[in-house]
C-alpha cells in the first residue's frame, strides 16, 4: 500500500454512487462486481485506516447476487454503502461504538437503512463511531494522515469515502459529527434540515438536535442518499409532514452562479489565522457578501450545549446506571454534568433555542446560500479528539442544511473544510450552491 507525502494512505480509485447505479442498472455491470470491488478496495485499506467496525463479505455478497437476479432497477442500484454503528441493521450488530453494547443485534432496520436497500443499496457494513456518539474516540484514523484525527462521531463513514472504500455512506449530527469528519477527511457531506431524514432506528442523544446525515464523492451522491431515505415515516415526530426531498432533480437544473452570503459566527476567533485569510479570499472571489447574523445568535453555544447534554443524560443515564465502569471518563463526565442541569435552566435554553431557529428564517434574505468555515483548519494531530466542533453546532442547532464541500487546503496539504448553510427548508437550493462552489474550487490552482 502507498502512502502519500501527508503520511495518509492513496485512496483507492472508487467510482460514484450515481456512476454505479447507472451501470448496474444498464447491466454493463451487476451488484455482485460492485460488491467485489469495494471488498477489494476496503482489503486494500482498512488494515491502516480502520474504519469499520463490522464487514460481512459473505452477507454483502449474498444480497448482491440477490439484487442481481430479481432486477436492479432502484436509483441505488448495486451501491455499496457503510451505515454508522449506531443505527440499526437486523442482519448486522450494532454496537453504538461502546463494549456495553458488544452483542447488541437489532430486529428491524432503522428507516434509513430498510429505504436505502429498498432503492437498491448493497449495506456493506458498519463504520467506526466515537463511543455512543458522543464520548472516547475510537480506532478510525484519517486517511489524508494517519497521525490525525479523522473527526467524529461519524469518523469510520468519513473516512471510508476519502479512502475510496466506499462511495456512500451513512452518519448522523448533533453538534458536527457529519459536517466536521467530511471536512477533515476531504469528503462531501451533508446535514440536512432537522426531519429530513428520519431518525427511527438510531440511537438517541437530543430529540432537539439529533440529524442523520450522508457521505459521498459528488454532491450528485450525496442528493441521490438523501432522496433515499428522507420524507416522513411515521414513527419520527421530527419528520411529520416532510415529502421525499428531489435533489437529484434539482441538480439536474442548470447551475447558475449563486448569490452567496459570507458568515463569520463567534467562532471566528477560534479560525487559524492563515486559514481564516483563505477564507476571506475566497469569500470575495465567490463575490460572497459579508453579513452579520447580531449579538442574540452569539449564545448559541451555551444554549446548544444545555440542551444537548441535559437531553443525552436523559436517552444514555441507563449505561451509566447499568455499570459506569465501561464507560469513559469522557463519557462519565458529560452524563454527570447532563444530569445536574435543572429544568428551569434547560426550559430556558429549549426556548431560547426556538426563538433563534425563527429568527435566523429571515436571516439570508436575498441569498441562496451562506459560506462559512467547517473547521477553524486541517485535522489536528492524535487520535484521542475529534478536533473543535464549534463552527457547526450553531447549524445544528438551528436544524437548517449544510453542505461539506471539498477542494480547499490548508498549509500542510491537508483538507480545510467549506461549509454552505442555506434556511431549514431550502436543501435543494443549498446543494445546488455547494454543486456550484465545487466546480469552482476544482478550477481554483491555489
Amino acid at each position: 500500500m502507498t502512502g502519500n507525502s501527508s503520511g495518509g494512505v492513496q485512496p483507492a480509485i472508487c467510482p460514484s454512487a450515481s456512476e454505479i447505479a447507472t451501470a448496474v442498472r444498464g447491466r454493463s455491470a451487476t451488484a455482485e462486481q460492485t460488491v467485489r470491488a469495494a471488498l477489494t478496495r476496503v482489503e486494500a485499506n482498512e488494515p491502516r485506516v480502520e474504519a469499520w467496525e463490522h464487514l460481512d463479505p459473505r452477507l454483502a455478497l449474498e444480497a448482491a447476487r440477490r439484487l442481481d437476479r430479481d432486477g436492479a432497477n432502484g436509483p441505488l442500484a448495486g451501491v455499496p454503502v457503510g451505515v454508522k454503528d449506531i443505527i440499526d441493521t437486523a442482519d448486522q450488530p450494532t454496537a453504538n461504538g461502546t463494549i456495553a453494547d458488544a452483542s447488541r443485534r437489532p430486529t428491524d432496520d432503522a428507516t434509513a437503512v430498510a429505504r436505502l436497500r429498498r432503492a437498491g443499496a448493497i449495506i456493506l457494513g458498519k463504520t467506526v463511531t466515537t463511543e455512543l456518539a458522543c464520548g472516547a474516540s475510537n480506532k478510525t484514523r484519517n486517511p489524508r494522515d494517519l497521525s490525525r484525527t479523522p473527526g467524529g462521531s461519524s469518523s469510520g463513514s468519513a473516512a471510508a469515502i476519502a479512502a475510496g472504500m466506499v462511495p456512500l455512506a451513512v452518519g448522523s449530527q448533533t453538534a458536527g459529527s457529519v459536517i466536521r469528519p467530511g471536512a477533515f477527511c476531504g469528503a462531501w457531506a451533508m446535514k440536512p434540515s432537522y426531519g429530513l431524514i428520519p431518525r427511527t432506528g438510531m440511537l438517541a442523544l437530543s430529540h432537539t438536535l439529533d440529524h442523520v446525515g450522508v457521505f459521498g464523492r459528488s454532491a450528485q451522491d450525496l442528493a441521490l442518499g438523501i432522496d433515499a431515505t428522507s420524507g416522513d415515516d411515521g414513527r419520527d415526530e421530527a419528520s411529520a409532514g416532510q415529502l421525499p426531498s428531489r435533489l437529484s432533480a434539482a441538480l439536474k437544473e442548470p447551475l447558475g452562479r449563486p448569490r452567496l452570503a459570507f458568515l463569520r459566527t463567534f467562532a471566528w476567533p477560534e479560525m487559524e489565522p492563515a486559514c481564516a485569510e483563505r477564507f476571506e479570499s475566497l469569500a470575495a472571489r465567490l463575490g460572497a457578501a459579508p453579513i452579520e447574523l447580531g449579538e442574540a445568535f452569539d449564545r448559541a453555544y451555551p444554549v446548544h450545549q444545555t440542551v444537548m447534554f441535559r437531553e443525552f443524560s436523559h436517552y444514555l443515564w441507563h449505561y451509566y446506571a447499568r455499570d459506569s465502569g465501561r464507560l469513559s471518563d469522557m463519557l462519565r463526565d458529560r452524563l454527570l454534568r447532563g444530569r445536574g442541569i435543572g429544568a428551569d435552566a434547560y426550559l430556558t435554553s429549549l426556548a431560547e433555542l426556538h426563538r433563534l431557529r425563527a429568527r435566523f428564517a429571515g436571516a439570508l434574505k436575498g441569498y441562496d446560500a451562506a459560506i462559512t468555515p467547517a473547521t477553524p483548519g486541517e485535522a489536528p494531530q492524535g487520535l484521542a479528539g475529534t478536533g473543535s466542533r464549534m463552527f457547526c453546532l450553531l447549524w445544528t442547532a438551528l436544524g437548517v442544511p449544510a453542505v461539506n464541500v471539498p477542494g480547499l487546503v490548508g498549509a500542510t496539504g491537508l483538507p480545510l473544510g467549506l461549509q454552505v448553510i442555506g434556511l431549514r427548508g431550502t436543501d435543494a437550493e443549498t446543494l445546488r450552491a455547494a454543486h456550484w462552489i465545487g466546480r469552482e474550487l476544482s478550477a481554483d490552482p491555489t
